[in-house]
C-alpha cells in the first residue's frame, strides 16, 4: 500500500494530509471500489498513528468515498448504477442552472481555446495516457462553464460534485471515446458563442446523458463478471 501515497508537502496538517492522500488515491482509481482500507497498513506506510486515519475515514464517509462497517473497518465505497443515476440527476439540474446564469459572462476567447484543445483529440489513439489528458480537459471545460455563474454556493456544491464525477469517470476510463465526445463539447461551445440558452442546455444534457450511460455500462460489466 505504501506505493499509493503521495507527498503532499508539509503545508497541510497531519490529519489533512492523510485525508487528501486517501481521497486522491480513491479518485484516481489507485484504490478500487470495495478494497479494504486497513488502518495498520496505512499507519505503517505513512509512518503515523491511527488517530488521523480514523478522522480521514470519517470525513471520506460523509463525502461518499468510504464506507465504514461496524466491527469490520473501512473500505472504498462501491459505485452502483443508482449512485451514478443520483449524481448525474443532481449534476444535470445544477449545472444547467449555473450555465444559464453564466450566459454572456464566459470568455469567448477561452471557449475557442478550449474548443481547439478538444479538436486535437479527434485523431488521437484512445490509450490510457490520452484518456487521462482528455478527462482533465473535460474537467477544465466544465469548470469554465460554471465559474462565472455569480453564485458562490452553487460553485462550491458543483466543485464537490465534480470530485465524485471525476472518480466515476476514472473508474470507467476505458469507455471514454473521443470522436462523439469532442462533437458534444464543440456543440456546447458553439451554442454558448451564439448565446442560445435553449441550445446550450439541450447540448449539455445530451453530453451528460452519454457520460452517464457510459459509466453505467462499466458498472454493469462488473456485475456480469462477478456473476
Amino acid at each position: 500500500m505504501k506505493n499509493y501515497f503521495e507527498d503532499l508537502g508539509n503545508y497541510l496538517s497531519l490529519k489533512d494530509r492523510v485525508y487528501q492522500n486517501l481521497k486522491f488515491q480513491i479518485i484516481n482509481g489507485n484504490l478500487k471500489p470495495g478494497i479494504r482500507l486497513l488502518e495498520k497498513e496505512i499507519a505503517k506506510a505513512m509512518n503515523i498513528s491511527r488517530a488521523p486515519i480514523r478522522e480521514a475515514f470519517n470525513r471520506l464517509e460523509k463525502e461518499g468515498f468510504v464506507t465504514i462497517i461496524p466491527r469490520k473497518g473501512a473500505a472504498v465505497s462501491n459505485i452502483t448504477t443508482q449512485i451514478i443515476e443520483d449524481i448525474f440527476e443532481i449534476r444535470e439540474n445544477l449545472e444547467s442552472l449555473a450555465i444559464k446564469n453564466s450566459l454572456g459572462e464566459i470568455s469567448i476567447e477561452n471557449l475557442e481555446k478550449i474548443g481547439n484543445h478538444f479538436k486535437k483529440f479527434i485523431n488521437k489513439p484512445t490509450n490510457i495516457e490520452n484518456r487521462l489528458q482528455y478527462l482533465a480537459l473535460d474537467k477544465k471545460f466544465h469548470n469554465l462553464l460554471i465559474e462565472n455563474c455569480g453564485n458562490k454556493k452553487l460553485i462550491e456544491i458543483l466543485s464537490n460534485l465534480q470530485e465524485q464525477i471525476h472518480w466515476i469517470r476514472n473508474i470507467s476510463l476505458k469507455r471514454i471515446t473521443f470522436s462523439g465526445s469532442v462533437k458534444e463539447h464543440l456543440s456546447i461551445v458553439e451554442a454558448l458563442k451564439k448565446n442560445d440558452e435553449d441550445l446550450v442546455i439541450k447540448s449539455l444534457l445530451k453530453h451528460l446523458e452519454r457520460a452517464k450511460e457510459s459509466s453505467i455500462s462499466e458498472v454493469n460489466s462488473w456485475d456480469n463478471i462477478s456473476s
